[in-house]
């Protein structure tokens, strides 16, 4: 599979990727796409990378400005494709990055000590072993695993979406058909995405979706209603 770096500072780098294991990293149309919608989120952000494989979403996040991406991936292999991508685009991107092999679904916690001084609160007087936050989360776990299970799978990515800031977002990758958006809480917004048989599911806690988000939502209702 061919995959590059769509913008930014990186753009057109190409990405090896791992063959014949399943990885699947969010299609290049795709990519363009979320990262349009999240427009200048990403710039200055801490991004948590998750399930991340060969680490197409983080890279394009370093591409376009991310103070810090951590990497989480469990597979040894695509770590190795992974670190060595991250090594050709150069020092700049591998000091902002954290690469760890570790269970995605609870990654490990990333200490202000590591991360504090990019956000540029070194000299407050919160401890260096607080965590720092994520303002965006890539969540993007094997189709069959979400499948076999999505209440739990998505109970799982509500977790994450209590580790971000407060105006942070998870964007939970998943295959058409398996969860809609009456399976998402109440208490949530969301704004659900689908390519093909890709869907993204763009989570915040209630109020803190962009303004767009909402217009967008706001647009659709009445034509829900006609239907």
């Amino acid at each position: 599979m061919s995959l590059r770096i769509i913008g930014g500072e990186y753009g057109g780098r190409s990405l090896k990727t791992v063959r014949g294991m399943g990885t699947r990293p969010l299609l290049g149309q795709v990519r363009e796409a979320v990262f349009n919608i999240l427009g200048d989120r990403i710039e200055g952000a801490f991004v948590w990378d998750l399930f991340a494989g060969t680490g197409a979403s983080g890279m394009e996040s370093l591409s376009r400005g991310a103070a810090r991406v951590l990497f989480v991936e469990k597979n040894g292999k695509a770590l190795d494709i992974l670190k060595g991508n991250l090594h050709s685009l150069g020092g700049g991107a591998e000091d902002r990055s954290v690469v760890v092999r570790a269970d995605a679904w609870d990654p490990p916690v990333m200490h202000r000590s590591l991360f504090g001084a990019a956000r540029g609160d070194a000299d407050d007087d919160a401890p260096s072993d607080v965590e720092v936050a994520p303002d965006v989360i890539f969540l993007d776990p094997p189709y069959a695993m979400v499948a076999e299970d999505p209440v739990k799978s998505l109970a799982r990515a509500r977790r994450l979406l209590d580790r971000v800031d407060e105006r942070g977002c998870v964007l939970f990758h998943f295959e058409s058909g398996v969860l809609d958006e009456d399976d998402f809480d109440e208490d949530l917004d969301v704004d659900l995405r689908e390519w093909g048989s890709s869907v993204i599911a763009m989570l915040w806690r209630k109020g803190q979706a962009p303004e767009a988000v909402a217009k967008r939502k706001a647009k659709a209702q009445p034509k829900e209603a006609d239907a």
